[in-house]
């Protein structure tokens, strides 16, 4: 499902206009204000009951191996999000 494909199946499910469906997907999901990663670039822990939590981690930098040359090289921390899905979502994709 890609974003037209949810702003369509929201704006069915919420009985609103498709426009004011994608302005609420944007409002949440834009990259550069959207309220989750806005959350997330703050260090906040997001927490969707029913649904799982998104909060971001920290991969420790470590020294690695150039797959190409065999040299070894030093690979940087990184942050990334991480998402551990809830009880009900688990429920939901194992049935």
């Amino acid at each position: 499902m890609n974003k037209k494909q949810m702003a369509a199946a929201l704006a069915d499910a919420a009985d609103i206009p498709h426009i004011k469906a994608s302005k609420l997907l944007n409002i949440l999901f834009d990259a550069d204000d959207g309220i989750i990663p806005g959350a997330l670039g703050g260090g906040d822990k997001l927490l969707v009951a029913g649904f799982g939590t998104f909060e971001v981690k920290e991969r420790k930098g470590r020294v690695g191996t150039n797959p190409a040359t065999g040299a070894k090289m030093n690979i940087a921390p990184k942050k990334y999000v991480s998402f551990k899905a809830g009880k009900n979502l688990r429920d939901r994709i194992s049935s």
